[in-house]
């Protein structure tokens, strides 16, 4: 099975945000550029998420979302 994704890199905050509801977008799923190497880990928005690890990831051109988002089951 081949999976393509197109993928955009994050630029801001707000890539992760519900601009409906102005909080984190629980469940989105995201992209990790793994240290050391060109492979990406998938990552999910929970509760947990912190904000200070985003930004800097973020300034670090290590984050990527989806041209169009996914969003995972949470509970």
């Amino acid at each position: 099975m081949e999976i393509l994704l197109k993928l955009r890199p994050a630029m801001s905050l707000e890539d992760f945000m519900d601009k409906e509801k102005k909080s984190r977008k629980m469940g989105l799923v995201y992209f990790q550029v793994l240290e050391g190497s060109s492979g990406l880990i998938t990552r999910v928005v929970s509760e947990r998420t912190d904000k200070v690890w985003l930004l800097r990831m973020i300034k670090k051109g290590k984050l990527f979302i989806q041209e169009t988002s996914t969003i995972a089951e949470t509970s």
